[in-house]
């Protein structure tokens, strides 16, 4: 009987043809891992918006005009009237000499924001915390005080990773009108400055477009 054929063994192939398979595995192993590396976080996203600066007033929502502006939006930095129809993060209120700032839902809106009030001076913050924020209850503001708002935005409504449905913002109280003696129906106001983020997900308030 011949001898067996010196290069066949265990399923069939020859032994130099498994000894170029596994090269050829180990080669494509190797470049599979080259490429994710060049590439990075495959679920990365890149800010492409500078954050923004706005300044200005609203009224308190207790005896404001009908048309008056009486609370903002931070996706577009803005004063908006709280309606139905406008889409808003934080409300503005002035009762006798107390000031309130509240999330939609405090005042039965489907709206989705957060609140909190900051430990640190305005200048001082340079990104948003990710936790802490209420949705549900107003907080005293006072001449000083900085917010910070976590809006879920309907602009970041497609990202599909949770932390992505989100922007963010510091709003700076610069000053509150509400002089008891003035006369009567003279609109009680707040003045304030804000720096928003918006880039869904991304917490940063450097100036320009932020890496984180």
């Amino acid at each position: 009987m011949a001898e067996p054929y010196p290069f066949h063994i265990g399923i069939g192939f020859p032994l130099t043809t498994r000894r170029l398979m596994k090269v050829r595995f180990v080669v494509l192993l190797v470049g599979v891992g080259a490429a994710a590396a060049a590439c990075g976080d495959p679920f990365a996203t890149t800010a492409t918006l500078a954050t923004i600066d706005d300044t200005a007033a609203v009224y308190a929502l207790t005896g404001a005009p009908e048309s008056a502006p009486t609370a903002i939006n931070i996706t577009f930095p803005r004063a908006v009237i709280t309606t139905p129809s406008e889409s808003y993060d934080v409300v503005f209120d002035i009762r006798n000499d107390s000031a309130f700032a509240y999330p939609p839902h405090a005042i039965g809106a489907a709206l989705t924001a957060g609140i909190q009030i900051a430990t640190q001076p305005y200048d001082a913050i340079t990104q948003a915390p990710v936790t802490g924020y209420d949705d549900t209850m107003p907080l005293f503001v006072k001449a000083g005080d900085v917010l910070l708002v976590q809006s879920q935005s309907s602009e970041c409504a497609t990202q599909s990773v949770q932390a992505r449905l989100f922007i963010y913002a510091k709003v700076v109280i610069d000053s509150i009108f509400y002089d008891n003696a003035a006369p009567p129906h003279t609109p009680r106001t707040i003045w304030y400055r804000m720096r928003n983020d918006p880039n869904c997900g991304f917490i940063s308030f450097a100036d320009g477009i932020p890496k984180i």
